[in-house]
């Protein structure tokens, strides 16, 4: 069940970082540039060509492009990010992605995440594993939370008072290691090679994170998705086995 949408979801995702890397390398389009958050003719560019192949499934949209008024995690969906890490590709820095992921009662089904300036591919499908390219990947080992590296970030719609602020310090001094990449979704497909070993934002977008988490779960990982501040924002971590009651 499901394996054409996968099929379809990698091919898509394709197709659109192609698309992309020939229209909008040089020149992304700024929209607007209004406090933490950024808008392009690329993003919008990208989520009208993955609605318009996925829009063929049958199966409801919820884009970071979209218009929806309110979402609920546990309806059969496509959940995408036509360029997570937006900012990044504006700069030329190499580190951002086209997310696609479908969940079905609150769990993910199956998730893509395509690196646009590598074209890696990290994939996962329910019950067959997490992979980048054609290689199976797994999360870390690691057991202490004192030898982990966090990779984190400071989304755009989260607090940033100084309460909440103390708060992140206070729990990022316990780690090795803190990692800020500017794509939740290539940071967790990192954690599901193993490359860090923790994940952690509060009021991320469920788009930002849907294809991670989906893999992490593939790559033998464990996540928590609680509720934040909206509709469509949740306070996510994703670790190892080892690690996830310490975190």
């Amino acid at each position: 069940m499901y394996l054409d949408e996968f099929k379809i979801a990698k091919k898509v995702a394709s197709d659109t970082a192609e698309m992309l890397q020939e229209n909008f390398l040089s020149n992304a389009g700024i929209l607007s540039n209004r406090g933490k958050d950024i808008k392009t003719v690329a993003d919008h560019a990208a989520h009208e060509f993955i609605v318009d192949k996925l829009s063929n499934t049958d199966i409801p949209i919820i884009s970071e492009e979209g218009n929806a008024l309110s979402f609920n995690l546990n309806e059969r969906q496509w959940i995408i990010d036509p360029i997570d890490g937006t900012l990044n590709f504006t700069r030329d820095f190499k580190m951002s992605a086209v997310s696609i992921a479908l969940w079905d009662n609150g769990r993910p089904i199956l998730g893509v995440v395509h690196h646009l300036f590598t074209n890696e591919v990290f994939t996962s499908f329910q019950h067959h594993g997490a992979y980048k390219n054609d290689h199976k990947i797994s999360v870390s080992t690691i057991k202490q939370k004192n030898k982990a590296i966090l990779v984190t970030g400071f989304p755009s719609g989260r607090d940033y008072s100084k309460n909440s602020l103390d708060d992140f310090i206070c729990n990022v001094q316990e780690y090795k290691k803190i990692r800020m990449l500017g794509s939740a979704a290539l940071m967790l497909a990192y954690v599901a090679c193993g490359y860090f070993d923790v994940y952690h934002e509060e009021d991320i977008y469920i788009w930002d994170v849907a294809a991670g988490l989906a893999i992490i779960l593939e790559a033998c990982g464990q996540y928590s998705v609680q509720p934040g501040s909206s509709d469509f924002k949740y306070n996510v971590k994703a670790t190892n086995n080892f690690l996830f009651d310490k975190i």
